[in-house]
């Protein structure tokens, strides 16, 4: 109903609208809240490319077909970068802790 009222037309960037998009999205607390999930306030008729382009901004990377299904689900590049830097810090934090008991086990040079 919602894809109609817009024309099947992309509110983005004038393209054939595939994919009716929740602008708030959908998660298992607020799927059954119909608010959220069918609040027309909160829908937004898309194009394959510009919900690719939504997801791939903001979350993890969710493909959809010509159809509208989806195809496939990749990390984002926020998350993959999110996980490297998390990965070093981590790395880090045990050289550092290492150090400190190494330097806490060995008998005081000034004595």
């Amino acid at each position: 109903m919602y894809m109609r009222s817009r024309h099947y037309i992309c509110e983005r960037c004038g393209s054939p609208a595939v994919i009716c998009h929740h602008k708030k999205h959908l998660n298992s607390h607020n799927i059954g809240d119909p608010a959220v999930a069918l609040n027309q306030d909160n829908l937004e008729a898309l194009c394959k490319d510009c919900h690719n382009k939504e997801h791939f901004l903001k979350h993890t990377i969710t493909r959809f077909d010509d159809d509208g299904n989806i195809s496939g689900v990749k990390k984002s590049a926020d998350e993959i970068d999110f996980e490297k830097a998390r990965e070093g810090l981590t790395q880090l934090l045990h050289k550092m802790t290492a150090q400190k008991r190494q330097e806490d086990s060995s008998p005081l040079s000034d004595e």
